[in-house]
């Protein structure tokens, strides 16, 4: 891949699917259930599953590779929709 299509994390909530996972900020995602991810492809790749699957996620944490089983959780809904009482 190109110079800076890393796939680095910048932050992990705490409690979420990647924490549990044993996932960390600035880890580098290389793979997701073996297909190669870059922070072009991430969203196709996720693409092809859905909330609630579990899959496999290979992962750099300076130079050691990581390989750990990840649930998919839903995305928190943040859109809220306002209307004025009448």
């Amino acid at each position: 891949g190109k110079q800076g299509d890393d796939l680095r994390l910048s932050a992990v909530i705490e409690k979420g699917p990647a924490h549990k996972a044993g996932l960390s900020a600035h880890d580098v995602i290389v793979a997701i259930d073996g297909v190669r991810v870059t922070a072009t492809n991430l969203d196709k790749v996720l693409g092809r599953y859905r909330a609630g699957d579990t899959v496999v996620v290979h992962a750099f944490r300076r130079d050691e590779l990581r390989s750990v089983r990840l649930k998919l959780a839903a995305p928190p809904a943040t859109d809220c929709v306002l209307t004025a009482a009448v």
